[in-house]
C-alpha cells in the first residue's frame, strides 16, 4: 500500500510538471532534448518537495516507536508495528528514502552544473553544424563553471589548512553539499522576502477593480513599447542580412551560410506578420570585408533570439489587450444594473451550447456569472488575500524564531509537535505539506515572475524559449534542497540549527549503531548540517532572520521600485502593488493614459471589424438568395489592416 502511494506521488508530480512545462514551453516548437531536460529539472525539485512531508511524518513515527519500550520492533517488511503508534498513510522505509534522496539530489546537481549549461548553449548557438554548436557549448560551459570551481577550491584549501575539515571523502561530500546549499539558501532568503509579500498583495489588488484597471492600462502600454522595440531590432537585423546576401558574390564560400541565415528570416515572416517586414526601413551599411563564419554564426544566434522575443512580445500584447478589455468591461458593468452584454461578447463555446439547447438555463447562468465577476469574485479574492497575508506573517515569525530552543516559538514546530503528541501522523503529513507548499509557492512565485532583461523570462501559452526553461530548471534544482533544509529548521528537525532533538531512551538504542540519542529525518542524515563551515554556522541564526525581515519590509514599502521611479525608470512599475498616483504629472500617469488610448483604439478597430464581418455575411446571404454579387468585394482599409495585422499599435 505504501509503495503504491509512493508511486502515485511520483506519477502525480510527473503529470503536474509535464502540464506546467507544456504550458510554458510546448513540444512542437522547442528542441526536443532541451524540453526533456527542462522537464526533468522541474520534476526532481517537485518530487523532493512533495516527499519531504512523508519523511517528516515517518521520523515522528519512528520516534514514537523507539521512545516506547512496550512496543516490539519488526524489521521484516520495513514497517514497524505497534499498538500505540499507528503508521502514517504514506509511511515508507528510511532506506527507500535514502535511495530517493541520493538519486534526486545528485541528479539535480548533475543537471545544474553539467547538463543544463551545455544544452542551454547548444540550443541557443548560431553555428551551422552540430559539431560547431557542441564546441560553442563546451567553451561556454568551461567559462561558466571556472569561477565556481576557483571559489570552491579556495574554500577547500582554507578549511583543510585551518584543520576545520580533514581530507576524507565523507567530509568532502558534506562540504560540497553545504557549499551548494549555502548559495541556494541566500537565494531562498531573497525570494522569501519578495514572495511572502507579493502573493497576498497580488490577490488584494486583483480584488480592487480600479487598481486592476490602472494596472491593465499600464501593462498594455508597456507591452506595446516592448513590441515596437523588438520589431525595430528585428527589422534592422533583417536589413543587415538582406544587404549581406545582395552584396556577397554568388560564388563566395560564405554564400551557403548566408542563405541559411536568410532562410531563417523568411520562415518566421509568416508567424510574425508584415509588422516585422524591413520594407521602408533605412538601409544600414554592412562591411562584408571582415565577414567570417563566426560573424555569421553570431548573427544567426542573434536573429533566432530576436525572432523569439518578437513573437513573444506579439502574444504578450494580444494577451494584454484581451485582459484590459475584460477588466474595463467588468468595471463598466459594476456601475450599472444587471446587464450581461459584456458576458455575451466574451462568451465561450460552452455558453453557446447552453444557449442552443437550454435558453432559460443560459439566462440564469449569465446572471450568476455577472454577480460572480462583478462582486463575489472580488470579495473572495480580498478574503483570500487577508488569509494569505496572515499566513505570511506566521511564516516570517517562524523564520525569525526557529533558533529559539525553549520555549518553542516557531509556529511550524509547535504545530507539528502537538500533532505528533496526539500520534496523528496523517495530520503531520498534511500540515507539513501545506506549510512547505506555501513557502515553495512564495519562492517559485518569485522565480516565475522574475525577469532578467532579455536573458530570462517565463511566458505562458508556449512562448518561453529553451534558455529560460532550462535556466528556471537549474534555479529550481538549486533552490529546492535549501528550501527543504530551511523548512526542517522551522520544524526543529535539524538539531544543529535549533538545538532540539527527538529524544529516545538509551536502552532503546541499537547496539550496532553509533551512540546517539537523536532521531533525524532521512533527508538530514543524507544532506548533513551547515555547521561544517564555522563562519556560516555561527552567524546563521542571526543574519537569516534579519535578512528575511528586511527584505519583506523592502518589498512591502517597495523601496527598489520607488528608487527606480525617482530615477525615471518605469520598468518595474507593472509589478503588483505599486500605488498609482493621480497627480497627472508622473511617468506612471503618462503610461497609464497611453494604455487607455491604446485600448480605446483597439476597441474601435475590433467593433468596426465585427460590423464589417456581419455586413459581409449579409451580402453573401443576398448572393445565395438572389444570385447577384455583393456591391463591394473588398473590405474598407481599416478592416483589411485589422485582419492582416492583428495588432494595430500607436
Amino acid at each position: 500500500m505504501a509503495l503504491a502511494l509512493l508511486l502515485m506521488n511520483i506519477a502525480a508530480t510527473a503529470v503536474f510538471t509535464t502540464t506546467l512545462c507544456y504550458y510554458y514551453g510546448g513540444w512542437k516548437k522547442r528542441h526536443k532534448v532541451a524540453t526533456l531536460v527542462a522537464f526533468i529539472s522541474w520534476w526532481l525539485p517537485a518530487l523532493l518537495l512533495t516527499l519531504l512531508p512523508v519523511d517528516i511524518a515517518t521520523t515522528f513515527y519512528r520516534s514514537c516507536i523507539l521512545s516506547n519500550p512496550n512496543i516490539s520492533l519488526t524489521q521484516t517488511s520495513g514497517v514497524v508495528e505497534g499498538p500505540r503508534c499507528k503508521p502514517p498513510l504514506f509511511h515508507t522505509d528510511p532506506a527507500v528514502f535514502l535511495l530517493i534522496w541520493h538519486v534526486v539530489y545528485w541528479g539535480s546537481q548533475f543537471l545544474t552544473w553539467v547538463l543544463i549549461p551545455l544544452i542551454r548553449s547548444y540550443a541557443t548557438a548560431g553555428d551551422f553544424t552540430a559539431l560547431g554548436k557542441l564546441k560553442t557549448a563546451l567553451l561556454d560551459h568551461v567559462f561558466y563553471n571556472a569561477s565556481y570551481f576557483v571559489i570552491f577550491m579556495g574554500a577547500l584549501i582554507y578549511l583543510i589548512a585551518s584543520r576545520i575539515v580533514s581530507f576524507e571523502f565523507r567530509y568532502l561530500k558534506v562540504l560540497l553539499i553545504t557549499t551548494g546549499n549555502t548559495w541556494g539558501l541566500f537565494l531562498v532568503i531573497i525570494f522569501f522576502g519578495y514572495g511572502l509579500v507579493a502573493v497576498p498583495r497580488s490577490l488584494w489588488l486583483a480584488g480592487n477593480p480600479v487598481a486592476s484597471l490602472h494596472q491593465a492600462y499600464f501593462c498594455l502600454s508597456k507591452r506595446n513599447m516592448e513590441l515596437n522595440d523588438e520589431e525595430d531590432k528585428l527589422k534592422e537585423l533583417n536589413l543587415q542580412i538582406i544587404e549581406i546576401k545582395n552584396r556577397l558574390p554568388a560564388n563566395h564560400p560564405l554564400q551557403p551560410f548566408v542563405l541559411t541565415v536568410f532562410k531563417q528570416t523568411q520562415e518566421r515572416k509568416s508567424v510574425l506578420g508584415a509588422s516585422c517586414d524591413p520594407i521602408g526601413t533605412p538601409v544600414a551599411t554592412v562591411d562584408i570585408s571582415n565577414l567570417s563564419v563566426k560573424t555569421l554564426a553570431r548573427m544567426h544566434r542573434s536573429l533566432k533570439a530576436t525572432q523569439q522575443r518578437c513573437a513573444r512580445a506579439l502574444d504578450l500584447y494580444n494577451d494584454a489587450v484581451q485582459s484590459a478589455l475584460w477588466i474595463e468591461d467588468v468595471n463598466i458593468a459594476r456601475g450599472k444594473c444587471f446587464s450581461p452584454t459584456f458576458l455575451r461578447e466574451h462568451s465561450d463555446s460552452l455558453n453557446g451550447v447552453i444557449q442552443n439547447f437550454a435558453p432559460y438555463l443560459s439566462t440564469i447562468m449569465l446572471r450568476i456569472r455577472w454577480y460572480w465577476y462583478c462582486y463575489l469574485r472580488l470579495w473572495l479574492l480580498r478574503v483570500l488575500a487577508l488569509l494569505l497575508a496572515l499566513t505570511s506573517l506566521l511564516m516570517v515569525w517562524s523564520e525569525c524564531t526557529f533558533s529559539v530552543r525553549s520555549p518553542t516559538l516557531s509556529l511550524v514546530a509547535g504545530l507539528l509537535n502537538a500533532e505528533a503528541k496526539q500520534r496523528d501522523y496523517l495530520l503531520v503529513e498534511v500540515s507539513s505539506f501545506l506549510a512547505l507548499g506555501y513557502l515553495s509557492f512564495a519562492v517559485f512565485y518569485t522565480v516565475f515572475h522574475l525577469r532578467i532583461f532579455n536573458y530570462y523570462r517565463l511566458v505562458g501559452n508556449h512562448h518561453t524559449d529553451e534558455n529560460s526553461l532550462l535556466f528556471c530548471g537549474g534555479l529550481a534544482c538549486r533552490l529546492a534542497p535549501s528550501l527543504c533544509l530551511n523548512f526542517l529548521g522551522l520544524a526543529h528537525l535539524d538539531s544543529h540549527l535549533s538545538q532540539t532533538t527527538l529524544t529516545i531512551p538509551l536502552s532503546r538504542i541499537d547496539s550496532t549503531a553509533q551512540p546517539s540519542t537523536t532521531i533525524e529525518t532521512t533527508y538530514t542524515r543524507f544532506m548533513g548540517h551547515l555547521d561544517i563551515i564555522p563562519f556560516i554556522a555561527k552567524g546563521f541564526n542571526v543574519y537569516f532572520p534579519i535578512l528575511v525581515v528586511l527584505l519583506c519590509l523592502c518589498t512591502y514599502f517597495q523601496l527598489l521600485t520607488r528608487l527606480l521611479h525617482q530615477m525615471g525608470i518605469a520598468e518595474l512599475m507593472d509589478s503588483p502593488g505599486y500605488k498609482l498616483s493621480v497627480s497627472g504629472d508622473s511617468i506612471v500617469d503618462d503610461v497609464i493614459q497611453d494604455g487607455r488610448l491604446l485600448l480605446r483604439k483597439e476597441r474601435l478597430l475590433r467593433s468596426q471589424a465585427r460590423r464589417i464581418q456581419s455586413s459581409t455575411k449579409v451580402d453573401i446571404d443576398k448572393v445565395q438568395v438572389n444570385g447577384h454579387p455583393p456591391k463591394s468585394d473588398r473590405c474598407p482599409q481599416i478592416a483589411c489592416r485589422y485582419h492582416s495585422q492583428p495588432n494595430v499599435r500607436v
